[in-house]
């Protein structure tokens, strides 16, 4: 999955249109449908875009995302 794909997925998950997301987001519907259609592959506005939909930018990006850990967590260790 690329990261137009899931941007595409979220969007749709959250029942936004492609305009809608675009003016939440600060951009123009026209460069929300190149960063779908994969001709944008490093959107500008990648962290606008994750809070929007709702997820974290490393997401988007790769499709992998780790938890911070705590540092609490890491002392114990």
């Amino acid at each position: 999955m690329t990261l137009s794909d899931r941007v595409k997925q979220k969007r749709i998950e959250l029942g936004l249109t492609q305009t809608q997301l675009a003016n939440l987001v600060g951009i123009s519907q026209q460069s929300l449908q190149k960063i779908e259609d994969g001709k944008t592959q490093n959107p500008r506005k990648i962290v606008a875009l994750s809070k929007v939909l709702e997820c974290e930018p490393e997401w988007l990006e790769s499709g992998q995302y780790t938890e911070p850990q705590r540092v609490d967590s890491l002392l114990q260790k």
